[in-house]
């Protein structure tokens, strides 16, 4: 198992050759007929800042330049696959990117697996529908971004192979059946043989979508993916083997989190370690960060603390959009998500119950069916019971707006873009 670290230093296609040859992978790839890319682009919001988006997707000019290099070098066809957590159209994404542009001029294309082929495979009895782009494919290539967290501590190689290889109602499975556990299994099944990590940009303390942009100029390859990502938490300032899903990886014999056991090229590890990357916050204090990057701050409480993305996209995510709409006015209220989520005796407001992993409380609040719930339903319930009539009206007028234009991009999130101003100063 190889791993090789590079610093960034300005030209894209010098790094990915860098990469290449260092791994001695050229003869391996060059030449396929199918090359699959697996970048992440499935959680970019248009709405956030430019700086966000930087650290929560992958590098395009990173992945463009690894197309253009594959199709120069006699590979068939190179296809950039991705999917959209809860919330997010692949198609817009590509579009706001304009990788429908740049992907097809450097001789790719682009692949929609929420729109695509699944086949049914069983992962530790546990059936998921995965991606046949993935099976079809001479040599996978996995690009994640180097990020923390909240529920798997960093996101970074084999949770972005894992969860974005499924369907929706796959990855809302993963998360109820043992996310680590599946996430390890599923990251051994495919079994990428390069995994790039664009640190260009990374994303600390309240990842994935929440955190912090920190420029680290690296770059982080591998043969194993799960050796990859034990390298990168390393530079993260966090133990892999305290990375539930790398544990069991590496217990299952696919990869290591012992650092002694990868044999790593080009930096050495100790001169790119980061020792003051923010980790991600523990969940139970995530609703006091989620508030104030809203901008509502000390008006949402949420219980529970095994609630998956689903949920929180199904409900914080519109609260996001309509507050922005509203610039912060909204009534006090509490969610409450997961197996484990329970109403307080003190809730803040009007009780929402998330889900219907939250079907027994159903009677003591709100109750929001669905795996996950309907966003949109949950939009016009929000409006209704939580905002006066000034910013009911703001917010439906907001929302028209946005639907009425032509790529219906979210508005810039002026509370998201403070916050993180703020909290770059503390």
């Amino acid at each position: 198992m190889t791993v090789a670290i590079f610093r960034f230093k300005g030209s894209y296609e010098e790094s990915v050759w860098n990469i290449l040859r260092t791994l001695k992978l050229e003869d391996r790839i060059f030449g396929s007929d199918t090359v699959v890319v697996k970048p992440n682009f499935g959680c970019l919001h248009l709405g956030y800042p430019k700086q966000i988006l930087e650290s929560i997707g992958t590098d395009p000019n990173l992945v463009v330049a690894l197309v253009r290099i594959l199709k120069e070098n006699g590979v068939g066809r190179v296809i950039v696959a991705e999917s959209g957590m809860y919330g997010v159209k692949i198609d817009r994404v590509y579009e706001g990117l304009e990788l429908t542009k740049s992907i097809p001029e450097a001789g790719g294309e682009l692949y929609n697996i929420d729109q695509g082929e699944f086949q049914p495979v069983k992962i530790d009895e546990i059936e998921v529908n995965m991606s046949k782009v993935f099976s079809d494919c001479d040599f996978l290539i996995n690009m994640p971004t180097m990020k923390t967290h909240i529920l798997c501590t960093v996101s970074l190689g084999a949770k972005n192979i894992a969860l974005g290889s499924v369907d929706f109602k796959s990855k809302a499975k993963i998360h109820r059946e043992g996310i680590h556990r599946l996430i390890a299994l599923i990251a051994e099944k495919l079994n990428p043989g390069l995994t790039i990590i664009d640190g260009i940009v990374s994303h600390e303390f309240l990842g994935p979508t929440f955190g912090l942009p920190r420029r680290s100029n690296l770059l982080i390859a591998g043969d194993n993916v799960v050796s990859t990502d034990s390298v990168a938490a390393t530079i993260m300032n966090i133990n892999p083997a305290k990375v539930e899903h790398l544990r069991i990886a590496s217990e299952n014999g696919f990869g290591t989190v012992n650092i002694k056991k990868i044999e790593i090229k080009g930096e050495k590890l100790e001169d790119v370690i980061i020792p003051d990357f923010k980790p991600s916050c523990r969940i139970e204090e995530a609703g006091e960060y989620y508030s104030r990057a809203l901008g509502i701050d000390g008006k949402m409480m949420i219980c529970g603390t095994d609630y998956c993305s689903g949920c929180l996209n199904a409900t914080v995510g519109i609260i996001w959009i309509i507050t922005n709409y509203t610039e912060g006015e909204t009534k006090p209220f509490t969610l409450v998500m997961g197996t484990d989520g329970e109403v307080p005796e003190k809730p803040l407001g009007k009780v929402y119950i998330v889900g219907d992993c939250q079907a027994k409380n159903k009677e003591k609040g709100e109750f929001l069916p669905g795996c996950p719930p309907s966003g949109r339903d949950f939009y016009q319930i929000f409006v209704d019971q939580c905002l006066s009539e000034e910013a009911k009206r703001k917010a439906i007028e907001g929302e028209e707006r946005r639907r009425a234009s032509k790529d219906r991009r979210l508005p810039p999130m002026r509370h998201t873009l403070q916050y993180y101003q703020n909290a770059n100063q503390e």
